[in-house]
């Protein structure tokens, strides 16, 4: 016969309970602790505490589970700045680039993931989408509109992953003063005589990885595809 302490022993626990989100919101902290290459299956499952194929029951696999960080990522950005009046397509497109930048910085090491991981998750494919009709707003025929767009994540996705590249990756990143000061130190070997037009714009420089030169280069880029009087 039984005692009442191994019938106790035998009986199964409370079964625990996941949902996708939590299993993507573990990723993403997972990555943000100890970057790319600390996402993995089985480190999400250790951190929730449950056997790596309970966390298959949501991701098929490590490169799925990418694409839902991914799509988490975009999730955090404030999609709504690309709607409005179609003369404020230009503004919609500024204001949109810097919530995207801004979310990624916030989780850093996720700026290598997007180079590789898929980018065709729900809010994604809906920020092409807004942006395609952004720049339509603006003047650009549709194919043309469709190529804008492709620049555009290029031009921000490129220019957080070289930003972050200067770091450990790690959030949260030092302050962006802390970074231009580190930069533009790193920049005195400089020597006038050898290299007299670098040396003279080291200040400039310095500040590639600022928010001036992102809203810069953003804006630059739309000048360049909209021209006015187009």
């Amino acid at each position: 016969m039984s005692t009442d302490g191994e019938t106790a022993r035998r009986r199964p626990g409370p079964r625990r309970s996941l949902s996708h989100d939590q299993v993507v919101g573990v990723a993403l902290e997972a990555i943000d602790a100890g970057g790319p290459e600390a996402l993995s299956i089985r480190a999400v499952a250790a951190r929730l505490g449950v056997n790596p194929n309970a966390v298959y029951t949501y991701v098929a696999s490590r490169n799925a589970l990418e694409r839902e960080v991914v799509e988490r990522v975009f999730g955090e950005t404030d999609l709504d700045l690309l709607t409005g009046p179609p003369h404020q397509w230009r503004q919609r497109i500024i204001g949109y680039a810097r919530s995207l930048r801004a979310a990624v910085l916030r989780h850093p090491p996720v700026a290598t993931l997007m180079m590789t991981a898929p980018m065709d998750g729900p809010s994604a494919v809906l920020i092409g989408e807004r942006l395609i009709a952004a720049l339509r707003d603006g003047g650009l025929p549709l194919d043309a509109a469709a190529r804008g767009t492709y620049a555009l994540i290029v031009q921000v996705v490129g220019f957080v992953a070289l930003e972050v590249a200067e770091t450990d990756a790690r959030p949260p990143l030092p302050s962006e003063a802390d970074r231009v000061a580190a930069r533009r130190a790193a920049l005195e070997f400089l020597d006038p005589a050898q290299w007299p037009l670098s040396a003279a714009t080291r200040d400039v420089a310095a500040a590639w990885i600022s928010t001036d030169q992102f809203n810069w280069s953003v804006e630059r880029l739309l000048d360049g595809m909209i021209r006015p009087g187009q």
